[in-house]
């Protein structure tokens, strides 16, 4: 009984074009690396490009210590950072220092302005942003990625493999 479920509910999913979308299944994480990456770094190099120095005094008021430092920590983080996640080199190691930094924007800076506000981002970037980090370190960079090309990360077995590989067992 439990395996004619199991058919009949894969009957319904090829026929909903999920089999194709399997298929396609290194590009989920390739995707979001880009779209991570790209943001983290444009934001890493706008503070390049604002002075580092004019990002220290925003801390100050946020009452992070040694505010010029952690500035340029989180300019690096982000920039580097961003660019790691872009081409997929050291991903998961890379997403640690961001999930930080994000954790930190949403408890230092957005639990007082709120997380949706009319006028100014409020914390639901950064949320998502925290999001997408997390689904990296847990997902991995994926094969699409120099981690996956150079055979530092094994690459994750597509939902279909692990269904099959589970109703194998059963």
């Amino acid at each position: 009984m439990r395996h004619a479920a199991r058919s009949a509910s894969g009957g319904v999913m090829k026929a909903l074009g999920t089999s194709f979308l399997g298929r396609g299944s290194d590009l989920g994480p390739l995707l979001l690396r880009l779209g991570v990456g790209l943001v983290f770094a444009v934001h890493g190099w706008r503070k390049i490009d604002g002075g580092v120095s004019n990002f220290a005094p925003v801390l100050e008021a946020q009452s992070v210590p040694a505010p010029e430092v952690v500035a340029w920590l989180m300019t690096i983080a982000e920039g580097l950072g961003g660019l790691a996640l872009i081409v997929g080199v050291f991903t998961r190691l890379v997403t640690l220092p961001l999930i930080a930094i994000m954790v930190g924007a949403l408890v230092l800076v957005k639990s007082e302005i709120g997380f949706i506000v009319a006028d100014a981002p409020g914390g639901e970037l950064d949320t998502a942003l925290l999001a997408g980090l997390l689904c990296l370190l847990f997902i991995g960079p994926g094969r699409l990625s120099v981690d996956g090309l150079l055979g530092m990360e094994t690459a994750t077995a597509p939902v279909s493999g692990r269904a099959r590989a589970t109703s194998e067992a059963a």
